[in-house]
């Protein structure tokens, strides 16, 4: 992860702290586990003068997609745009709601729904590209912020959730793609699935396997919050020499070496990234998707940056019928990943190791809490602080007590 001079650190939600107790209470009512959904990022975000980063976008100025990206498209305006419903940071994030299948226009197609495309380095599809994006680049970062809106729900039929995501891309003109690498959605349980295309010359094949990721998007767990995803990838000096990696909520999910991507090809280089969101076959109802703070870097990039005291939003409670939120209790927790051994094949499943340095409760019906002295208690390396570490990635996690019930399962 990049090194940032300003007081910030880092932030990913975590899995299991430690083991869950529970509350006297007899009842068998049960609590829903709460969700992170989101830790407030500083409102001057350091990752844009970064080293190495080239462009952002967090949609607060801007009320077009067509004025920051080179290729736009949908069925019409009001399946992806940018709107005020939801975000990550700031106010405004790009929007995108599907309508039921049984609703699409005649002879239109449902799975179509929206994308947003940005040109870089030697793309020369579009002429206005800023001038210090133009550089040919063999070392492309791309991160976002995403989030399924609460309740969002599979299609019927197959139990899946729509499978783009995003992707990257050479260009070579016209419209032809040299290689691409997707980041998409796969399988009922809606595991990231890292995909690779090429017709550089010379490659092995055409269709590389698939790399699928352990981390399931198809989880209530994971649907109605803000989720850090990033896609790297590296082009070698010639043939099965490329690298892809991906992360999701500050964990490495896949790292594949010895690709044959581009197979050592330079007409063109990484030139495009693309969000996207065609759900093949339709939607079974209106619901949406989605993004914010999109950075592309030659560097990787790393969840967002946030203040040594920040602020914490829980996503609104949602209990059973008379069920009223009582309080809450959030632990935060300095994060580290096991060092992992690479597999081109086999899926890697994250090992995280977490050292409880903060943890306060929250009375009433709030969903915010600020991470201070005032509010919990520091500890471990941080007992007797008064704010979280600089540059360190952190996790949290949530349980919930409502009236008449038990505590909640931690949240992951």
């Amino acid at each position: 992860m990049i090194s940032i001079t300003s007081l910030t650190v880092i932030i990913a939600a975590a899995l299991t702290l430690t083991a869950c107790t529970r509350s006297t209470d007899t009842t068998t009512v049960t609590t829903a586990t709460p969700k992170v959904d989101r830790v407030i990022p500083l409102a001057d975000d350091p990752i844009a003068t970064a080293p190495g980063v080239f462009f952002t976008e967090n949609f607060e100025i801007i009320n077009d997609l067509n004025v920051k990206f080179h290729d736009t498209g949908g069925l019409s305006d009001s399946l992806m745009r940018i709107s005020s419903t939801d975000a990550f940071s700031g106010t405004k994030a790009a929007q995108n709601t599907y309508i039921s299948k049984e609703e699409f226009p005649e002879g239109a197609d449902p799975g179509g729904s929206g994308w947003f495309w940005y040109f870089f380095g030697d793309n020369n599809l579009d002429s206005n590209i800023p001038v210090g994006d133009t550089m040919p680049r063999t070392r492309v970062f791309a991160r976002w912020y995403h989030k399924f809106e609460e309740g969002f729900t599979p299609q019927e039929d197959s139990g899946t959730l729509p499978p783009k995501m995003a992707r990257m891309r050479c260009f070579k003109a016209p419209w032809k793609a040299v290689y691409t690498v997707l980041f998409w959605i796969e399988g009922t349980d809606g595991h990231i699935s890292i995909q690779q295309h090429t017709r550089a010359p010379g490659v092995w094949r055409e269709w590389m396997p698939n790399y699928n990721t352990t981390f399931p998007l198809n989880d209530p767990e994971n649907i109605g919050r803000w989720i850090h995803f990033e896609l790297g990838v590296t082009l070698g000096e010639g043939h099965r020499s490329d690298r892809v990696q991906a992360w999701a909520d500050g964990k490495l999910i896949c790292d594949i070496y010895k690709q044959d991507l581009a197979g050592g090809y330079r007409e063109q280089t990484l030139n495009g990234m693309s969000w996207d969101c065609y759900w093949n076959g339709g939607a079974p109802r209106a619901e949406s998707r989605f993004y914010d703070d999109l950075v592309l870097s030659g560097q990787p990039i790393g969840p967002a940056r946030i203040s040594v005291m920040p602020t914490v939003r829980k996503a609104p409670f949602i209990g059973e019928e008379g069920q009223k939120q009582k309080e809450w209790q959030i632990e935060v927790a300095q994060t580290n990943q096991v060092p992992i051994s690479i597999n081109d094949l086999d899926s890697m499943n994250p090992e995280m190791q977490y050292l409880t340095v903060w943890s306060g409760t929250v009375a009433g019906k709030t969903d915010t809490v600020t991470i201070s002295a005032h509010h919990g208690e520091f500890a471990g390396p941080l007992k007797g602080k008064k704010q979280l570490d600089y540059n360190t990635l952190y996790s949290i996690r949530l349980r919930l007590h409502a009236k008449n019930s038990q505590w909640s399962d931690w949240s992951p």
